[in-house]
């Protein structure tokens, strides 16, 4: 049994009020760029943001806020480097700006370089004793780098500012396991589901030490609850399996092990993936691959966001504008779809997935005759493809006047 430890530093839109500055046409327009581009990370359009942030800059260059939120939209799209330079420049304007240090903390965790990721989010702590982000990376830091004691003691502190963080909680039940406490992970673990009940990690935690301890219809609570809430994560269906074996109930389990080992394998090329990407930002077809894995998994909004920085970086990926434009077609944004298709066909003309989608597109509208004609396109390109000669079939029936 095992417990997955991961380093989840959560980007923070800046809550602070914005300084006054004259208004002159400069800056009323930097503000309205600002403001663009918080609406763009809003929705993940990092790239956008990035944009609009940095214009934003060259128009309020003195504005902390704006470096700091442009260093948002490069961590969000893995530009560590530049992140690193916006986050310093918001602090050499505000020096006591400490979600500044907590992110750039998060660029030296995200970077490995540990010893500079505890330096930024100390000062972060000195700044604000009760700032409990920044305890909680610690610990987590701490965790990672076996210094179990200090761990536990960030946690305890951030607890002591805000008792009611089931994350900190989770956490903290985390490194007693390690320690092998096993009363006091069972109490970290329970508290922070009784704060949160929604959170699977803290089941699955809980679930995995009842399978310890022999305590086998616990511990099938527990995993099935962790199951049920994110069927996507691979350890609980192990552990499920095995609590099911020992319950001697060998169907369920041999599908819940079988379950966990198509997930861990998607879970490793995902990860694979990701971490290629952070030494190639800029390779358009392993964003789109990434996004087909998200797309496979019902991760739309993930599997969008990849789709869209493989477009940014390739305006004719004809696939990537495919796939977003069915995930727009799904939404019901219309028009989005329709862009996205429309732009796939005229950087192929030959994608016959796009001809198909594009008919998709009209039956929603009940263009039945320009369906029938985008699918008769797609046929004719992938003759082979029964999906594609069925939706023909489908749209000549409704088609008005057809025989």
């Amino acid at each position: 049994m095992r417990a997955t430890l991961c380093v989840v530093l959560l980007l923070v839109a800046c809550a602070e009020e914005r300084e006054r500055e004259p208004e002159t046409l400069a800056t009323v327009m930097g503000r309205k760029l600002f403001e663009a581009g918080m609406e763009h990370a809003r929705n993940g359009r990092h790239a956008e943001a990035i944009a609009a942030y940095r214009e934003a800059a060259d128009l309020m260059p003195s504005l902390p806020q704006v470096h700091y939120n442009l260093g948002n939209a490069y961590f969000s799209s893995g530009m560590l480097d530049e992140a690193t330079g916006a986050y310093r420049r918001a602090l050499e304007l505000k020096p006591d700006y400490v979600e500044a240090y907590y992110q750039l903390g998060g660029v030296f965790i995200r970077l490995k370089k540990y010893d500079e990721a505890v330096r930024q989010l100390a000062e972060a702590v000195r700044l604000h004793p009760g700032h409990v982000p920044s305890y909680n990376a610690l610990g987590l830091l701490q965790t990672r780098r076996g210094n179990y004691d200090e761990a536990v003691a960030s946690y305890e502190r951030a607890l002591q500012a805000d008792s009611t963080r089931a994350e900190v909680w989770y956490n903290l039940g985390t490194v007693h396991t390690k320690r092998a406490a096993g009363e006091a992970a069972k109490k970290a673990f329970s508290t922070a589901i009784r704060l949160d009940s929604m959170r699977v990690r803290p089941h699955g935690a809980l679930g995995a030490i009842y399978f310890e301890e022999r305590r086998f219809e616990e511990a099938r609570r527990h995993l099935e609850r962790a199951v049920q809430l994110s069927p996507l994560r691979p350890q609980p269906h192990y552990d499920l399996g095995q609590v099911y074996m020992r319950l001697g109930e060998r169907e369920k389990g041999q599908r819940a092990l079988a379950a966990f080992k198509r997930l861990e394998e998607e879970e490793k090329m995902i990860r694979s993936l990701e971490f290629t990407l952070l030494s190639e930002p800029g390779d358009a077809q392993r964003h789109y691959d990434l996004g087909v894995l998200y797309g496979q998994r019902a991760q739309f909004d993930k599997a969008a966001e990849r789709y869209r920085r493989a477009i940014a970086l390739d305006t004719t990926h004809a696939d990537a504008l495919v796939n977003m434009g069915n995930i727009q077609l799904r939404r019901q944004r219309l028009d989005l779809a329709r862009d996205h298709l429309t732009r796939a066909v005229a950087a192929d003309s030959t994608h016959a997935n796009a001809h198909n989608s594009i008919g998709n597109l009209h039956m929603v509208e009940q263009d039945f005759a320009a369906a029938a004609a985008s699918f008769r396109r797609a046929a004719q390109l992938d003759p082979d493809n029964d999906e594609y000669r069925r939706n023909l079939q489908i749209a000549q029936g409704v088609e008005p006047g057809a025989r």
